[in-house]
């Protein structure tokens, strides 16, 4: 049995093998979005590429070592290993595989130097929702970078992945986090009460979002 969907970009169909999106007169399954992993420019800075374990390790696990950067970091109950990085790293790359997530490691265009990390994953609601989440390395908040990351990601998401809507969770203190959403056209849709996990417990948390019509 068949199910459709009508969407702004074409026509969702769902089955039990799967969903395929006719799209400009072709069917396309969410999963051949990742076949081939795309890079971003932001700037004449800034770069976001695929993680490369071997080379970024180092950079990432300053980055979680780092208590202060740390503490906004949902779902970890305490600080990783430097022995569990790598693990982490390479969780991400087989979830790009599995078309789970999209993540991209924040770069300095001119030195290839790892600084952070952006994502897309939690597909739900047949692949048209996502949330986004990112961190970067502490020496370089301030900066407006996390801000000029999310433009391109959710244009990315809206055009090439198709998504209709883009989400985040923040911790209500995280203030530089939500500005940054909001920069970018995101909207506080409510407070969602303990639902945040970090290392000292649950945490009330924003929820905001952006449609593709916004």
């Amino acid at each position: 049995m068949w199910i459709v969907y009508f969407m702004w970009f074409g026509v969702i169909c769902v089955s039990n093998k799967g969903m395929y999106i006719l799209y400009e007169g072709f069917i396309m399954a969410f999963k051949d979005y990742f076949k081939e992993f795309k890079s971003l420019k932001v700037n004449d800075d800034i770069i976001l590429r695929q993680v490369d374990v071997n080379n970024d390790l180092s950079a990432f696990i300053n980055i979680y070592s780092d208590s202060d950067a740390f503490k906004f970091y949902q779902g970890y109950r305490s600080k990783p290993s430097a022995q569990q990085v790598p693990i982490i790293l390479n969780n991400g790359i087989k979830g790009f595989q599995k078309a789970n997530s999209y993540g991209w490691t924040i770069t300095k265009a001119d030195e290839n130097i790892a600084i952070g990390s952006i994502h897309l994953n939690s597909f739900e609601n047949n692949n048209t929702c996502a949330n986004i989440g990112y961190f970067l390395a502490r020496e370089y908040w301030g900066e407006g970078i996390i801000s000029a990351c999310i433009s391109p990601v959710v244009e990315f998401g809206f055009n090439n992945l198709k998504l209709e809507r883009i989400y985040s969770t923040i911790e209500t203190s995280n203030i530089a986090s939500w500005r940054a959403l909001e920069k970018n056209g995101f909207k506080r849709e409510g407070l969602m009460r303990h639902c945040f996990v970090l290392m000292d417990g649950l945490h009330d948390c924003f929820m905001y979002s952006r449609l593709f019509t916004d």
